[in-house]
């Protein structure tokens, strides 16, 4: 990592703040009592975390993009997951059926956990995201829309926002669609090649 830019550090910093984050607020204890399916359903988002710092970690030592098949259902219902967690928002998750990307998990999960972030910002304590993954036209898609302010209204966070969003995508041959109005919301529609290989199951 001795190649690695201040920009390159300071994202890093701010994906591992994300998942640290989420795994704190899941190992914490809680006065309810959980059942055996809770306990393990909340050990499968740590461990789920801990995957997304090893898989970072490991890009950024070798800094290479390995595209490949990557299960976009997964990966954006995880993303989902943790901004969950993480903001006080109502994220509405539309379950689909496996839509596989071609393109680098990691650069993946970081454009999706980018673009959730900056809708639940938008999207307020009150508000509403919602995400849909789909496939058309040789395309696999990741959509988030949030019923903000509209694009240019929120208050700033961290600074990376749509330009990390923009590089992951166009290391990995894909493009973005913004459609935003004032008091309208925004929609951001991530758009890659599909592929025809998955790396993880469903």
């Amino acid at each position: 990592m001795s190649g690695t830019s201040a920009e390159d550090l300071s994202q890093l910093c701010h994906d591992l703040r994300q998942f640290v984050a989420a795994g704190l607020l899941l190992s914490e204890t809680s006065s309810a009592a959980l059942d055996d399916g809770a306990v393990l359903g909340r050990m499968s988002l740590i461990h789920q975390q801990f995957t997304a710092i090893a898989e970072l970690l490991d890009v950024e030592q070798d800094a290479g993009h390995q595209i490949g098949g990557v299960n976009l259902t997964q990966l954006a219902g995880e993303c989902a997951d943790v901004v969950r967690l993480t903001h006080r928002v109502s994220v509405i998750f539309e379950r689909s059926t496996l839509v596989v990307a071609a393109g680098d998990q990691v650069l993946l999960r970081r454009a999706i956990g980018n673009l959730l972030d900056n809708a639940c910002r938008a999207a307020g304590g009150a508000g509403t995201v919602q995400v849909h993954v789909g496939a058309a036209d040789g395309e696999a898609f990741v959509e988030v829309s949030d019923d903000g302010p509209g694009f240019g209204d929120v208050a700033s966070g961290t600074g990376h926002g749509l330009n990390v969003v923009a590089q992951a995508v166009r290391a990995c041959a894909g493009r973005l669609e913004l459609h935003s109005a004032p008091g309208a919301g925004t929609t951001v529609r991530l758009c890659m090649p599909a592929g025809r290989r998955s790396v993880r199951s469903a």
